[in-house]
Order: C-alpha cells, then structure tokens, then sequence
C-alpha cells in the first residue's frame, strides 16, 4: 500500500497477527480491484521483513502456477520449511514417505505436507516459540 493509505484497516489485521485479536483466521474480502492483493502483498512484507512470515501465496488469474491451486501446499510447506526451522524435519520426513506428495490430491497434499507437520510440533517446545504469520 502507499504510505498512509488503507491505515486503520492494515493496523487491524497487525493487531490481529500480533495476538491483540483472538480470531485464528483474518479473512479480508472485498470486490475484485479494491485492493486486497496490495494490502496481503504490504501485510506480507512486513512480517517477512521482521522475519515473522511462515509462508505466503497469492493467487493470479492466468498466472501460470499461481494461477490455480495445485502448487500451493508444495509451496506453502517449502516456504514453511525455510522460514519455520522447527518444522523442517517434519515436512522432510512427509516427502520421503510420500515421495510422489505433489501428484496427490490437493487434500493430501494439505494433510502430509502443513496439518500433521504443525500438528507434530503442538507437543513440543517449538510450538511455543512459532510466532509465524501466513498470507
């Protein structure tokens, strides 16, 4: 966003990714051209800058990949085993026991490769210090 637009709605979406809000999911909907992209691209960008962002995807009509869903839990879980040390491991192990994970179904893809990674760190310290946030 340009310095000094969107401001009260961009501080209640960091106050949410802050923990200032309890909700688990911010869901930011609108109209096609009211500048949702930008704001997720500017919320993106500062927690990557602050080395807070798990993952981030944006999805693009006719964008070629990122233009349907099918590589969004490969990218997603890569992105999170970059940015998120504590569950590299976890994703590693889900693509050596499902070495074909990106020609499953999308709800495979989700479960091997994001849902049972974080589920695994739920039991360990590492969970709490994950201060992540996904776009």
């Amino acid at each position: 966003c340009l310095p000094g637009t969107r401001v009260d709605l961009l501080q209640e979406i960091y106050d949410w990714a802050d923990g200032q809000d309890e909700r688990c999911i911010f869901w930011l909907n609108g109209l096609a051209g009211t500048g949702k992209s930008t704001i997720a691209r500017t919320v993106a960008r500062r927690y990557f800058d602050q080395k807070r962002l798990g993952a981030s995807f944006f999805f693009s009509r006719g964008g070629g990949d990122v233009g349907h869903a099918s590589k969004f839990f490969t990218s997603f879980a890569a992105q999170l085993a970059r940015n998120v040390p504590q569950i590299q491991r976890f994703i590693s192990d889900a693509v050596t026991e499902q070495n074909d994970i990106a020609n499953q179904s999308l709800r495979d893809q989700w479960r091997h490769l994001v849902f049972r990674p974080l589920s695994r760190l739920e039991g360990s310290s590492s969970l709490s210090s994950l201060d992540r946030v996904f776009v």
